[in-house]
């Protein structure tokens, strides 16, 4: 029956509305299954009950009447059990319950079966016939099956009925915290009239005209982006800022540009050939597993599409006057450079992750924004919106109460990030007097801003991201003038630079790699020791820029074991005696340090033997929780299991910092944790005192630090380690910031 079960799922997911979509599914059961009747329950956790949704075969007056309490009834019995139930004569069960609205007399055969999505019970599917039988093996094995496909598809027309339902005072929905803040405004829907992928491949003789209109658009859209750059350039970190160098980047990119040209040389007009050799370069960023690059493609449809504007006619939607909140399909970078920073409050977007180029500026921009929702954005449209970006929440139609809670929030936080921007300038120093080290992850640009100017450093210099941005491997000289400017940046400052952490999940365009599972692939070290014509390149460029600074460190990624070490220490040697041979320096010239991250859990086992080798350690939480975990975060069916209080993470960052401090090893974090404020307390209260963050979080966990006692964190040592769930270990930290009166800077919503 795939076929069929094929066939069922695709209609339902088609439907236009909740309703009908209840409605199609029990039709197209019944008659696939030949029974008698099939209905849909939905469950109303609030009220404990079953509400019969749609039906073919009861009464259809019954339909959205009859309801069933949890603790009775068989369908009852199958929500609260959550297995299939099988009964020949359902009138005898003991836990039948007769529904007369329903007109259900002459059912005597029952089977049921749970809707479930992500742990949520939604709702019960049953199917009855007239007969008294029980059903056989194969029909409750499609049924189930059946209810498994749809149960995704039944969550999100849940929550399209959630926004439209017209009985209540206000609905909400829940998708991505992209974007921390809340707004509160009414929202301005973007629909692009016309985009590119739509149009019909056409091709054409005037091939010089179709050369010189493709030259005019991206002239003008190089136009665009520069107007942006200055626009902004006072509001953003240069960091953030860069994010659209990204797009001058691809604008420029000699390969793109050719093909471009090939394809009209080809006989393609402008547009089409635009068509053609965007998807070419879509097919190739989709195909990657890791989220960042996977998001590229976000920025290489937003450029072609601005190009196709162009290339047609320009258009826009900005109102004259007014505040609002952006609704729309996919948000990008760019469109939120072309709307007035005075007018936009924030943006929801159907499509998008946190890692995002647009959830990327909106964090520095302070735009709350939610990600990855999945009402009809046609139902939002002119629609007063609260969006909670801490929590990922949209409220529609929100009434006085809530709109009365929210204004406060506003006012709650104006005044501590007023506050927050003063401390920025202060040190990180505890109540209790302990001073902290406050460094920054970059890689998208050497530029610093003044979160970036406060901060002691960088903990995580990412060199993979100028590999990224080009259609070739960088030369020597190009890295060596990339790595000399941050070097020069933070004159005075430590600078820890990781080497080239690409490959399995992180393919360059121009070198991928196909592999069945990424996430335990060739990728970090294991494949840049596999090539160290690579590996040789970066070390002498790194050890050049060293030579007219003293603050550069290198750090090796993916270390699983001591092999990987000493061979990769061979290379670096080799690297260091022909750079200090070919500019003639005395061997007496300092050597920058050697650290590798543990981010790999078999690294853990052999820390001594690490420590003998290199002379520093950071622990990268993310891919270390990942890992131990065995949780792809991005990766919506187990995201929700992913969590960095999971009391192993817990453990193993006591173990680490245990084996640091017995073998006098420098030890600091450069994951996200270190840059969220329970995440913060948590690693004080284990010992860390080195923390590497994103530069937009500096200013708050500088706030957080000045307003603490390290003496009162480490009295939570021993009940933090001997919690047993996540949500222990979250509620412990939460109770302190509330002793402090410092909640506000952190909203965790409780499932």
């Amino acid at each position: 029956m795939l076929a069929e079960l094929r066939r069922v799922v695709e209609k339902v997911g088609q439907a236009p509305s909740f309703d009908a979509a209840m409605q199609l599914l029990v039709s197209e059961i019944r008659v696939t299954m030949q029974v008698d009747c099939c209905s849909v329950y939905q469950a109303d956790h609030d009220q404990q009950q079953l509400i019969l949704r749609a039906s073919d075969g009861l009464a259809q007056s019954a339909v959205g009447r009859a309801r069933i309490k949890f603790d009775e009834g068989v369908v009852g019995l199958v929500a609260r059990r959550e297995e299939p139930l099988n009964i020949a004569d359902v009138h005898n069960h003991p836990s039948f319950k007769y529904l007369p609205e329903a007109e259900e007399d002459s059912f005597n055969s029952f089977l049921g079966t749970p809707i479930i999505y992500q742990r949520e019970l939604l709702g019960v599917l049953v199917v009855q016939q007239f007969q008294t039988r029980s059903f056989i093996d194969t029909e409750e094995a499609f049924l189930v099956t059946l209810a498994a496909h749809l149960s995704a598809v039944f969550s999100q027309v849940e929550n399209v009925q959630k926004v439209t339902q017209p009985r209540v005072l206000h609905s909400s929905f829940k998708g991505i915290a992209g974007s921390q803040g809340i707004a509160m405004a009414r929202s301005l829907l973007f629909q692009s009239p016309s985009s590119l992928g739509e149009q019909e491949l056409e091709t054409t003789t005037q091939i010089d005209d179709e050369l010189t209109a493709l030259d005019k658009a991206i002239e003008q859209t190089h136009s665009d982006v520069q107007k942006m750059m200055s626009r902004l350039g006072t509001e953003l970190p240069q960091d953030v800022l860069s994010i659209f160098e990204v797009y001058q980047g691809m604008l420029n990119d000699a390969g793109f540009l050719k093909a471009l040209r090939l394809k009209i040389k080809q006989g393609y007009t402008a547009v089409s050939a635009l068509q053609l050799v965007r998807d070419d370069y879509l097919s190739q960023f989709e195909a990657m597993s890791d989220t960042y690059l996977r998001e590229r493609a976000i920025d290489l449809r937003d450029l072609c599409q601005r190009i196709y504007t162009h290339l047609s006619r320009p258009h826009s939607i900005v109102p004259k006057q007014g505040k609002f909140v952006l609704v729309a399909e996919e948000v990008t970078a760019t469109m939120l450079g072309d709307f007035p920073k005075s007018q936009l409050m924030g943006f929801i977007s159907q499509r998008g992750a946190a890692n995002s180029h647009a959830a990327i500026l909106a964090r520095a921009m302070g735009i709350p924004a939610v990600l990855g929702f999945t009402a009809e954005m046609e139902t939002l449209d002119r629609q007063l919106l609260i969006v909670d970006g801490y929590q990922g929440l949209v409220f529609v139609s929100p009434d006085a109460i809530l709109r009365s809670e929210y204004r406060q929030l506003l006012r709650d936080e104006e005044e501590i990030n007023a506050q927050i921007n003063r401390d920025l300038e202060q040190v990180a120093c505890t109540l209790d007097g302990y001073h902290l080290e406050l460094l920054i992850n970059a890689g998208l640009s050497s530029d610093a801003d003044r979160a970036e100017s406060k901060s002691d450093g960088v903990g995580l210099y990412r060199t993979e991201v100028p590999f990224l941005l080009q259609n070739r491997f960088p030369s020597e000289t190009e890295q060596f003038q990339s790595y000399l400017r941050i070097l020069n940046r933070f004159k005075g400052k430590p600078v820890c630079m990781r080497t080239l952490d690409v490959g399995g999940d992180k393919q360059l365009p121009y070198f991928p790699i196909q592999e069945e599972n990424p996430f335990l692939g060739w990728r970090g070290i294991r494949m840049t020791l596999d090539h160290p014509e690579i590996f040789l390149v970066q070390c002498r460029a790194m050890y050049r820029a060293s030579l007219s600074q003293s603050n550069l460190s290198i750090m090796l990624p993916m270390i699983s074991s001591i092999g990987e070490v000493e061979r990769a220490t061979q290379l670096l040697d080799r690297a260091w005696n022909e750079v200090l041979e070919e500019v003639g320096h005395s061997r007496s010239v300092t050597r920058p340090a050697l650290g590798v991250m543990l981010e790999v859990p078999s690294a853990l086992w052999i820390l001594p033997e690490l420590a003998k080798r290199v002379s520093f350690w950071s622990v990268g939480t993310n891919d270390l929780t990942q890992y131990l975990l065995a949780v792809d975060r991005s990766n919506a069916h187990v995201s929700g299991l992913y969590s960095t209080y999971h009391p192993a993470v817990v453990r193993a960052l006591n173990f680490i910092i245990r084996q640091g401090k017995e073998l006098n090893v420098s030890l600091s974090v450069c994951g996200e944790m270190a840059g969220e404020p329970l995440g913060v307390l948590m690693l004080l209260v284990l010992g860390y005192r080195r923390l590497s963050m994103s530069s937009f979080n500096l200013a708050r966990i500088k706030y957080l630090i000045r307003r603490i006692s390290i003496a009162e964190l480490e009295a939570l040592k021993e009940p933090l380690l001997a919690s047993e769930t996540p949500e222990e270990v979250a509620q412990l930290l939460q109770c302190y910031l509330e002793s402090k009166d410092l909640m506000q800077l952190v909203r965790l919503q409780n499932d």
